[in-house]
């Protein structure tokens, strides 16, 4: 809930909390004594985000498979005298968090750097860079070493202690630990923004699957424009959080494409039938069921729907020039 520029109010079942920033950088604080520092490159959908905590430590923590993705930080102790030297020198280099630091360590231990690049990754897409080529080479080269990465205990260990927080799409935003699967959802969207649809989807299908890798195989589906494989994929979706609601506005794409436009027209209301959704996911269900009326000749409805995404959200992306371009047929 915004409730001053730049600030919002953020609560759940089991904490309140504030956040303050600008778009790439913000920092939240909850009722629990977490806090949160994340950065990212705006427009992009990339971010990495860091967690300390206010309260004194009781030592070592630990994890449960029931937990809520937020709380997946486990402490890592610091390496004893009889550690191996390079494992000594990750934690060091890990524990400095630069690139600088991460890039000496894969000099000096080659066996290992498969490793250090991939904790630099997340530091490369935090730069700044504009270099998407270069970008998503580093990317390759670090999901070309999955097979690696998922045998390493050294990777797995100190993994553990870190999050990172992958924007799927409008209105979800997913915090998850640190791992290979996040690493696949880095390329997946680098290769989204080059528009290499394609390669995406073959990542994004190698994934374990869970909600988000569904949603980065049907935006990839969308995009290639696969529409019964994407009704395929969809297939008994209910609405029940944000990520599903979105796998619902996909389909209703798919059947508004393949000439269904009821069907469309009944899945967009699922989409839309929780008013708890994100505002961001229940607006793109209003623009795409305008496109839907648009295609039935239904101007005045299509307008309509239009017109209560400005309502809510007049900075909505193609809502004006779309509405404009109606009322001038």
């Amino acid at each position: 809930m915004k409730i001053l520029p730049g600030v919002r109010l953020n609560f759940s079942k089991s904490t309140m909390g504030l956040s303050f920033g600008v778009p790439g950088a913000r920092v939240s604080v909850n009722t629990r004594g977490d806090v949160y520092t994340s950065a990212g490159i705006p427009g992009t959908g990339l971010y990495a985000v860091e967690r300390t905590s206010l309260r004194k430590s009781s030592g070592r923590k630990r994890i449960s498979k029931n937990q809520e993705p937020e709380t997946l930080t486990e402490y890592v102790p610091p390496p004893g005298i009889f550690t191996p030297r390079r494992q000594r020198a990750l934690y060091k280099a890990l524990q400095k968090g630069t690139l600088e630091a991460l890039e000496k360590l894969a000099k000096k231990f080659p066996d290992i750097e498969y490793i250090s690049d991939a904790f630099a990754l997340p530091k490369h897409l935090m730069s700044g860079s504009n270099d998407l080529e270069g970008l998503t080479a580093k990317a390759a080269k670090v999901w070309s070493t999955r097979a690696e990465l998922e045998r390493s205990w050294m990777f797995e260990h100190h993994a553990k202690a870190f999050e990172m927080n992958v924007k799927v799409a409008p209105g979800v935003d997913v915090p998850m630990r640190f791992s290979v699967q996040g690493l696949g959802h880095m390329y997946i969207e680098l290769l989204q923004l080059g528009e290499r649809y394609a390669e995406a989807l073959d990542v994004a299908v190698s994934l374990a699957p869970d909600q988000i890798s569904a949603l980065a195989v049907c935006e990839c589906e969308v995009q290639l424009r696969r529409w019964k494989d994407v009704i395929e994929t969809t297939e008994d979706i209910e609405n029940e959080d944000d990520a599903t609601a979105l796998l619902l506005i996909f389909r209703a794409i798919a059947f508004r494409e393949e000439g269904m436009f009821d069907a469309a027209i009944e899945t967009i209301r699922l989409a839309r039938s929780s008013k708890k959704r994100h505002e961001d996911v229940l607006n793109k269900a209003l623009f795409e069921r305008s496109i839907i009326y648009e295609k039935q000749d239904k101007i005045s409805l299509a307008k309509k729907e239009l017109s209560k995404i400005l309502a809510t959200d007049s900075d909505f992306p193609g809502v004006s020039e779309r509405l404009k371009k109606l009322e001038e047929a």
